[in-house]
Formats: structure tokens, C-alpha cells, sequence
């Protein structure tokens, strides 16, 4: 059975990740920050804190085998504290979004490279807010996505000796349950016009990309644009 090591699966796009590679027969590895995931298939839920190294590598240091990385967990970009001053707002962002995805990949790439020639795959949930402008407020979460679509290439261009293959996934706006909390009726009428489909994406769009991008053989150093044209590269 092939195994996948999925983060940030409690809710949203992670939980429809999660339940994608689930349905094609991965065993799962899923974490989130308390542990609190429900497995669709067979798989071990692991409490995992991003932004603490220690905590990373023990989330994978009992994994003998790995074919699949998906590095989803991010910050959102709209849970600012109050007491977040410019600099930890920014350290958060990267700690979590940028950081944490660099150090589970290098976990993931040292398991990975011990399999070869068979490799693995690696995929960075990266977002079109890494290529595009952003409002004042998602400055570093823009920052933090632009910095796993560079991990993407240069992980590539060390993996593909090894067999490891390494892509991004750059959605744009996803219909989640966090969307539809915060935006109302006019917000999501303005969010509808900037996009040329006229619609943000669902959660299995996005989840089907994800699993395209971990079994394509040939293909690696890809950002795949999932944004209904919010992004034209």
C-alpha cells in the first residue's frame, strides 16, 4: 500500500485532500496542529506543530516508507491576533507556511532518497498569491507562498537524480469553510468578477490537482495554476 503524509488535514482543502488520496488507496498520514483529523481510510493521525522543528521531526521518524509528501498546512491569512506586531505577523507566516513546509520536505526528501531509484513525489500546496499583488495584510502569507514555489524548483532539481519528483499546486480562491464564513454576499459577488470562470474553485478541484501532481511520472518543477484564470502565466 502506497502512504502519504499530508498536512493540515482537519478541515478545508486538507480534509478533501486527505480524502482523495484516501479513496485511492493510501494509507494516510495526516496531521494538524492538535490532532484533531478524521481519517476517511486507513492512515495514523499525527499532532503536529509547524512551527516547531522538534515536533516535525517527530512527526516523522517512525515513517519506514514514504511515497508522497503534501505540504498543505498553512497560516490563514485572515487570523491576525491583536497582538501581532508587523514582525511576528510576518515571523508566524513564515514559520508556518514557509518553514514548516521547507523542513517537512527535507524529512520527507531524506526517506524519499533512501528509496531509490522509486523516489516519491512532493507536493507544495503553494497559492496564485505567491505570483500575484497582494492587500496590505497578506503581504508575508504572499511572501511565505513565492517561497514554496522556489523550494519546488530547486527540490526538483536535487530530487530527479534520486527519482523524487517535486510540483506545486497554486489555487486561487477556493470555496472552503472559511471562505464562506467570512465573506458575505457582495464580498463573494466582487470575488466571482475578478475571475474570468466567474466562480471560485470547490475543494475537489483543487484535491484532484494535488493527487495529479503527486502521480504524474514525468513531470516535475511545475507550479500548477488551479485559479479559474485569476492567474494567466
Amino acid at each position: 500500500m502506497k502512504t502519504a503524509f499530508i498536512t493540515g488535514g482537519s478541515q478545508g482543502l486538507g480534509r478533501e485532500i486527505l480524502a482523495a488520496f484516501s479513496r485511492r488507496g493510501y494509507y494516510v498520514y495526516a496531521t494538524s496542529h492538535r490532532g484533531e483529523v478524521v481519517l476517511p481510510g486507513p492512515g495514523k493521525v499525527i499532532a503536529c506543530d509547524l512551527s516547531d522543528p522538534a515536533s516535525i521531526q517527530k512527526a516523522f521518524v517512525d515513517i519506514g516508507r514514504l511515497d508522497v509528501l503534501v505540504n498543505n498546512a498553512r497560516l490563514d491569512p485572515s487570523s491576525r491576533r491583536p497582538e501581532d506586531d508587523e514582525a511576528s505577523w510576518f515571523d508566524r507566516n513564515i514559520a508556518v507556511s514557509l518553514r514548516g513546509s521547507y523542513l517537512c520536505a527535507l524529512e520527507a526528501f531524506r526517506i524519499m532518497s533512501e528509496q531509490a531509484p522509486a523516489g516519491g513525489a512532493i507536493v507544495n500546496v503553494s497559492s496564485v498569491r505567491g505570483i500575484i499583488p497582494n492587500d496590505r495584510a497578506r503581504i508575508p502569507y504572499g511572501m511565505a507562498k513565492a517561497g514554496q514555489i522556489s523550494l519546488t524548483r530547486s527540490l526538483a532539481a536535487l530530487g530527479g537524480p534520486r527519482g523524487i519528483r517535486v510540483n506545486a499546486v497554486l489555487p486561487g480562491a477556493v470555496m472552503t469553510e472559511n471562505l464562506m464564513r467570512r465573506a458575505g454576499a457582495q464580498r463573494l459577488a466582487a470575488v466571482n468578477a475578478a475571475i474570468p470562470l466567474g466562480r471560485p474553485g470547490s475543494m475537489a478541484e483543487c484535491a484532484e490537482t494535488v493527487l495529479f501532481a503527486a502521480e504524474q511520472t514525468y513531470m516535475t518543477g511545475a507550479s500548477l495554476n488551479v485559479s479559474g484564470g485569476l492567474l494567466m502565466q
